[in-house]
């Protein structure tokens, strides 16, 4: 079951991050900056919660290397990833807040952050030529106020 802690500090990630393989025991404790990482026969030790929000992105990222990207010609805006190792598909919606996707992993950000992008979103990215969804954002909020823009480029030159 996910939930709010186990979505971001999880012990797959973990195992990820240290190269370890998918068997060995590890538990987690969360502290204020930190989160405790026992692995069986090892030490304990620490990992920056900015570690595992780092990986978190990064890691799907990585998911979405293989995904393919297909506009649909009937909903604008909206676009099929498919990930043809798995025989999926999503639909993902293009918005000036973000991207909203049909997958779990987008659901359950939405429930634990209010916000999010799934390997599907990034595949999306990708495909408008973006690198990160603040990419992203920051042109949305460009584009919805061009005149504001060029005001404050005009005065400030």
């Amino acid at each position: 079951m996910v939930t709010a802690f186990n979505i971001l500090y999880s012990a797959a990630a973990v195992r990820r991050l240290l190269g370890l393989n998918s068997s060995v025991p590890i538990q987690l404790k969360k502290f204020a900056w930190v989160i405790w990482v026992w692995v069986k026969g090892r030490r304990p030790t620490f990992i920056s919660k900015r570690v595992f929000l780092q990986h978190f992105v990064e890691w799907r990222k990585a998911q979405s290397q293989g995904l393919r990207v297909t506009q649909r010609l009937d909903l604008a805006n909206h676009y099929t990833v498919r990930n043809p190792r798995q025989n999926t598909a999503y639909l993902v919606e293009q918005r000036a807040d973000g991207f909203f996707c049909t997958c779990d992993d987008f659901n359950n950000q939405l429930e634990f952050f209010t916000r999010g992008c799934c390997k599907h979103g990034y595949a999306v990215l990708r495909r408008l030529g973006l690198s990160s969804l603040n990419e992203y954002l920051q042109a949305q909020k460009i584009s919805r106020f061009p005149r504001v823009h060029e005001a404050v480029a005009v005065y400030a030159a």
